[in-house]
């Protein structure tokens, strides 16, 4: 059984389950290097298939949990003709039409014989409730899939989009039974934005809204404040953050700013609260404006602003301990209400938990208000899906469907499944650079004198974090060297951390950590700033990923070499991109960055180059 899952969206994605488990997952924009892409093409679709050794009669189902058209336009989609048609009540009065209808007026929807009713080209997302009881009880939708030139008319499965966040984290998770939160930008509409889920064995649960809509407010914040669009630039944010002071006044409202939606004064217009909260914090109101200077010079992934007519702060303000203050008040009301939602969620699963928890949706890669989810809640064990963003969506639709729908068993992960699930490329690039075999006394010894190593090896990972296998490594003790890697090759603010791997045995020496952190999904406390300060960030924290031998065995002797030299078990670690660009796919990219960036040695799978 093949089921692909497709994400057409910003960070489009495709993902493929077979034979019961989810085998293979990339982000569209490591293949286009289009940041965020938000096209899915036909050609990417079937080499990749083509690639994984499937044709188009090996699909048994295609998934989405995010749909238009106008971004994957070789697939149409049709409601079967003999179910009931999803979208029969019309008029603006009701949520399946305001949100779903494609239809002016009363029309009926067109009947294609032999293929079912017309679709939208958007389905944006699936809502609770519905007008007729037949949508209201589902997690969704079921429909004919047409890819242009195929004759052949494939089963597919339209998912509630939080339900697949809720699928990607829960079923690639260790626990029998979980709690589930879910939260994200989506749009204005509570059920929208985040969930509460049930997940026990291949059954996930809707729980309750929690009316929880601060990815929002956080998109916006990060625009406003000068920093770049949300979808871009909320990472951002986040390591601005620590630059700054939180106010009393954040600390005294974030309780009564951050209620759900139904506790507002106008719950229906929750744009409108955005920035009515940012005021209140900022003490400037988001006014229009004149139109963003990159918007007007067409720049790289301006086309992600989503407020384009508010500049309150502009780029160069972003940098000013104004701004800095600001940007901690808005981390700290994310985190503090993370971690009372969570809380919230846990008392009231508490009898049927197990006390886990499993996570996903694009706020969830904030990686502070992670850590203090899982030690300031009575939750015990957290799991995060590495692609927590709508990348993920994909690869969530994919695994509901198997799971849930066709009720197949749940299968067990390492974390080595979920961390490469890309392609991997086993030749050698032309290049000028004289090849060596792969000596890893060398690159430790290189590393040890601060030099810079390009790292590629094996499958791609899957979501926005370089894990190992697409990633500069450099020596973590020299205390110049983020200037170094910035100024050499990053490019990119000067406040943004670095992230430290670390050999898992030795965590709890360096950072103040009793868990593990394989997707660098959680910041900590670290013991010995002043040893490995090229990866504590300002306020002595760091953004930690965990190793085990077993995982990425390569990169694990390669550490414990260095370690052998220095007494140091951790690398500096960042993903292998420059600015603007996303991380290296193929050993042709990383030869390209390699050439054109000031960096010392590159390492492709069993070769090594110098220069």
């Amino acid at each position: 059984m093949v089921i692909v899952g497709i994400h057409s969206g910003h960070d489009a994605s495709l993902s493929v389950v077979k034979d019961g488990k989810l085998i293979y997952a990339s982000s569209v924009e490591r293949h286009t290097k289009v940041k965020k892409d938000f096209s899915l093409t036909k050609e990417f679709f079937v080499e990749t298939l083509k690639c994984l050794g499937i044709t188009l009669d090996d699909i048994g189902a295609i998934t989405m949990g995010f749909w238009n058209k106008g971004t994957c336009d070789f697939i149409s989609l049709y409601s079967p003709e003999d179910k009931f048609y999803p979208f029969n009540t019309f008029g603006t009065y009701n949520q399946s039409s305001r949100i779903l209808n494609h239809i002016e007026g009363t029309a009926r929807p067109e009947l294609i014989k032999g293929k079912g009713y017309t679709m939208p080209d958007t389905i944006d997302r699936m809502n609770y409730p519905f007008a007729d009881w037949h949508q209201t009880f589902r997690s969704h939708l079921e429909m004919n899939v047409e890819i242009e030139g195929y004759d052949r008319l494939i089963p597919g499965f339209y998912v509630n989009h939080q339900t697949a966040h809720a699928a990607s984290t829960f079923f690639t998770s260790p626990f029998e039974k979980s709690a589930i939160f879910t939260a994200d930008a989506s749009m204005h509409d509570h059920s929208n934005c985040s969930g509460y889920f049930i997940g026990r064995g291949n059954k996930l649960q809707p729980f309750r809204a929690p009316g929880y809509m601060m990815g929002n407010f956080y998109d916006a914040a990060t625009e406003w404040l000068g920093l770049g669009p949300g979808t871009l630039k909320a990472g951002t944010l986040m390591g601005l953050s620590s630059y700054g002071k939180v106010s009393k006044k954040a600390q005294d409202n974030w309780k009564k700013w951050t209620c759900p939606i139904w506790h507002r004064n106008t719950p229906e217009e929750d744009h409108f609260y955005v920035e009515w909260l940012f005021a209140q914090i900022t003490g400037r109101f988001p006014y229009i404006g004149a139109l963003r200077s990159e918007i007007k010079n067409n720049e790289p992934g301006s086309e992600h602003y989503t407020k384009e007519w508010q500049t309150v702060f502009t780029k160069e303000e972003s940098t000013t301990q104004e701004v800095m203050d600001y940007a901690a008040d808005v981390q700290f009301i994310t985190e503090r209400s993370l971690v009372e939602y969570s809380q919230q969620l846990f008392e009231e699963s508490e009898p049927f938990n197990g006390h886990n928890l499993c996570s996903a949706g694009g706020i969830f890669l904030n990686c502070n208000a992670n850590h203090k989810i899982l030690t300031e809640t009575g939750f015990e064990r957290m799991h995060l899906f590495p692609a927590c963003g709508d990348d993920g969506v994909s690869a969530g639709s994919a695994l509901y469907v198997l799971h849930h729908i066709l009720h197949f068993p749940r299968v067990e992960y390492t974390n080595s499944d979920l961390a490469y699930l890309g392609f991997s490329y086993n030749h050698q690039p032309q290049s000028k650079y004289q090849s060596y075999n792969l000596d890893l006394d060398r690159i430790a010894n290189a590393l040890s004198k601060s030099q810079i190593v390009c790292w590629y090896q094996g499958r791609s990972e899957f979501g926005p974090r370089a894990l190992g296998n697409r990633s500069f490594i450099t020596d973590p003790r020299n205390p110049k060297m983020k200037d170094i890697l910035n100024s050499r090759v990053k490019f990119r603010e000067w406040y943004r951390p670095f992230a430290p791997i670390v050999l898992n045995e030795h965590k709890e020496e360096w950072f103040n950590m009793d868990f593990e952190s394989p997707f660098m999904l959680h910041t900590v406390p670290c013991k010995r700033p002043q040893e490995i300060p090229s990866v504590a960030h300002i306020d002595n924290s760091s953004r930690v990923q965990t190793l085990r031998r077993e995982d990425n065995t390569l990169l694990y002797d390669l550490i414990e070499k260095f370690k052998f030299r220095t007494g140091v078990p951790v690398v500096m670690n960042t993903s292998l991109n420059v600015k603007g660009e996303p991380i290296v796919e193929t050993p042709e990219d990383a030869m390209r960055l390699f050439e054109q960036s000031d960096v010392d040695v590159l390492v492709i799978n069993d070769k090594m180059y110098f220069k």
